[in-house]
């Protein structure tokens, strides 16, 4: 017996395939334009709801103590040229512009009186530093440089103070 061709019986009847009907051909343009439609469909939402996380962006941080330093330092040379009131302006606005940045403090942003009717966590010194320096701003003034050097001093001693007590303590 041939293993390659086994024998067959002859029973008359045709093959099942010569009853069906061809597979259309718009069937297959379907079936192609659906799996399409659906990759396309995948893609846009992927895309929509796939979003890669959008870091912040990075702040640089800014030296309120040197800026308030160099403010300070800049205003030595002004002493024997500029007005006491103006040099007292100046040095408390340095003061304050630290103040409400590294701290969040709104001293920038209060009058003396705020200021000195809310409980605040700074030295008595700088409270008392800011106020002298209030009233040298308003009071009538000469150009005075012993007091201003004076005060551009005490204005830097006081940023130093507030400055190391604060990197000790976060």
């Amino acid at each position: 017996m041939d293993t390659e061709n086994p024998p067959t019986l002859e029973h008359g009847i045709p093959d099942p395939e010569t009853y069906l009907p061809g597979t259309p051909e718009w069937l297959w343009w379907a079936i192609g334009g659906g799996v399409l439609l659906f990759l396309l469909m995948a893609w846009g939402l992927f895309k929509i709801f796939y979003r890669p996380a959008i870091a912040p962006p990075v702040i640089p941080k800014r030296d309120f103590f040197g800026m308030a330093l160099k403010k300070l330092n800049s205003l030595e040379p002004e002493c024997s040229n500029h007005p006491l009131a103006e040099i007292a302006a100046q040095a408390s606005l340095a003061l304050r512009a630290y103040l409400a940045g590294s701290m969040s403090e709104p001293a920038l942003y209060e009058t003396v009186e705020e200021f000195k009717a809310r409980k605040t966590n700074l030295p008595r010194e700088a409270e008392t530093l800011l106020s002298d320096l209030n009233d040298a701003k308003y009071a009538r003034s000469t150009i005075d440089t012993e007091k201003s050097r004076e005060f551009i001093t005490r204005s830097r001693q006081c940023l130093e103070t507030i400055h190391s007590a604060r990197t000790v303590t976060p």
